[in-house]
C-alpha cells in the first residue's frame, strides 16, 4: 500500500519535514515545487493562489452582488502569500505590523505605507498586515485595482 499526497499537501509539510523526506518530495514532486519564492514573485492571484494551496476554481466564486466581499478573500490570500508564513503576534507590542495606506482622493490614487506597534486605535483589517514596508508597499502597488474593489463602493 503506498502513500499518495496531493501537491498542496506535499507543499505544506515540506519545510517541517527531516531532510530524508524532503528528498522523497522532491523526487516526486520535482524541487521547484519546494523552492521559496520572493514575495516579488506573487505578480498575479493565480500565483497567490499557488503560494497558499488555493484552487483555480476559488478564485472565481466571485458574486456580482458583493464584488468587496470577493476583493476581501482575494487579498486575505495575497496578504498570506506574501507574508510566506509570517502570521503576525498580537500579543507582540514590539513587532510592528505594516499596512498600506491609501489617499482615496479625485487627484490621486491609492498609496503610502503605515506601521504601528502600540496604538489603541485600528484603521485596517487585522488579516490584512505585512510583515514589512517593503512587503506593504509591493502588495499596495502590485494589487491596487483588488484593494479598489475592497475599500470602495
Amino acid at each position: 500500500m503506498g502513500l499518495t499526497l496531493q501537491k498542496t499537501t506535499a507543499k505544506k509539510i515540506y519545510p517541517d519535514s527531516p531532510e530524508w523526506f524532503k528528498e522523497v518530495l522532491e523526487e516526486n514532486f520535482g524541487k521547484e515545487l519546494f523552492k521559496k519564492r520572493s514575495f516579488e514573485d506573487i505578480k498575479t492571484l493565480d500565483d497567490a493562489a499557488d503560494e497558499t494551496g488555493h484552487s483555480k476554481a476559488y478564485l472565481k466564486m466571485q458574486d456580482p452582488e458583493s464584488t468587496d466581499e470577493w476583493a476581501y478573500r482575494m487579498l486575505k490570500m495575497v496578504v498570506k502569500a506574501i507574508n510566506q508564513g509570517w502570521v503576525p503576534d498580537w500579543s507582540n507590542k514590539n513587532q510592528y505590523k505594516w499596512w498600506p495606506y491609501f489617499n482615496l482622493s479625485s487627484g490621486s490614487g491609492f498609496s503610502h505605507s503605515d506601521s504601528t506597534y502600540d496604538c489603541t486605535y485600528t484603521s485596517v483589517g487585522s488579516r490584512l498586515c505585512f510583515e514589512s514596508e517593503a512587503k506593504s508597499s509591493y502588495a499596495a502597488k502590485q494589487f491596487n485595482e483588488l484593494y479598489k474593489q475592497f475599500f470602495t463602493i
